[in-house]
């Protein structure tokens, strides 16, 4: 097999596991039950929709250039992205990132070109080339997450302790974001600059649990809520809650060495077919290549990358447990 023949084979091998990723990501990506229940009691305690910032808190700029913006800011759809960048941490704007998927795509398109491929299948590298700059940020997006999932309860600890020492709440997330790890400090310095710019503390929370998509924030939002609504030792109750997101914490890595094993097999048998069709390229091109060359394969290798992507998709349904 010449040159491109290899290069299609690797693309169509990433191409495949990154639109699998892509559909795990989307489905995956859906509230279950308990994330609607908490957004539910947010949205009572609350006159703003749980799923929308406050109309004072503006959305930022999309582009630096002001008729760009305003363009781009007509279109409710890329208003995921805007918040996946800023759930990431990354300083890019959406025009950056649209450029980026168009840049990745037209790459795509020009390989598909030169390697003499069929070009009915260029939607598809179109997709599966232009969806990458997002499936990355979304992997940046899930590490700073659980990064900041790590440090919530120590920043409970500081927080309760600093309200404990006489600070006000808007002080106590002051010293939080100023002494705490980052990326949390971050989060927690944006909510009081919020508040001390103008911001009520239910508008700051509610904007600090809807840019921090995580249960355990949302526990901490919903606890400030009610303690907002009902009054009490809001100290203890920031102390207490650290202490009860710590044990969710050694929960959900206990149950993550436990599924570790499904993990590695769904690792191995995703793999398998390609690591063995790249061994029989080696030894006999020709007894592989039957099955991009008569007609009759094609059929059969399309229900094999289908169930190959059925498979994957439970594996990671089965081991993907909710704690």
């Amino acid at each position: 097999m010449d040159f491109w023949g290899y290069l299609i084979l690797v693309a169509g091998f990433l191409g495949l596991f990154g639109l699998i990723e892509s559909l795990v990501l989307v489905l995956g990506d859906r509230e279950n039950s308990e994330n609607k229940r908490f957004k539910r009691r947010l949205q009572s305690l609350s006159s703003e929709l749980p799923d929308r910032e406050p109309e004072r808190l503006k959305r930022g700029a999309y582009s630096t250039n002001p008729r760009l913006d305003a363009f781009l800011k007509r279109y409710h759809q890329l208003d995921g992205i805007d918040r996946l960048l800023r759930q990431s941490g990354k300083p890019y704007s959406v025009a950056q990132m649209l450029a980026a998927m168009a840049a990745c795509a037209l790459l795509g398109l020009i390989l598909l070109v030169a390697s003499g491929t069929a070009l009915y299948f260029a939607p598809l590298f179109l997709v599966v080339a232009g969806m990458l700059p997002l499936l990355a940020l979304r992997m940046i997006r899930s590490s700073r997450m659980g990064k900041i999932e790590t440090q919530l309860p120590d920043a409970l600890d500081l927080l309760g302790q600093s309200m404990r020492a006489g600070h006000a709440f808007s002080s106590a997330l002051r010293t939080v974001g100023t002494e705490g790890p980052e990326p949390i400090a971050t989060e927690f310095r944006m909510t009081s600059d919020e508040i001390n710019f103008g911001a009520t503390v239910r508008e700051g929370i509610l904007n600090l649990a809807n840019r921090v998509d995580s249960m355990d924030m949302r526990y901490f939002a919903l606890a400030v809520l009610i303690q907002n609504e009902t009054g009490g030792n809001l100290s203890n109750l920031m102390l207490d809650l650290a202490k009860l997101i710590r044990e969710r914490l050694k929960l959900r890595r206990t149950v993550k060495v436990l599924a570790a094993e499904g993990r590695l097999s769904g690792w191995i048998l995703g793999s398998l077919p390609f690591f063995f069709a790249g061994i029989m390229m080696l030894i006999n091109p020709a007894y592989i290549s039957f099955f991009w060359k008569d007609p009759e394969s094609v059929p059969i290798l399309k229900v094999m990358l289908v169930l190959l992507a059925v498979g994957v998709i439970w594996i990671r349904r089965i081991i993907n447990i909710r704690v």
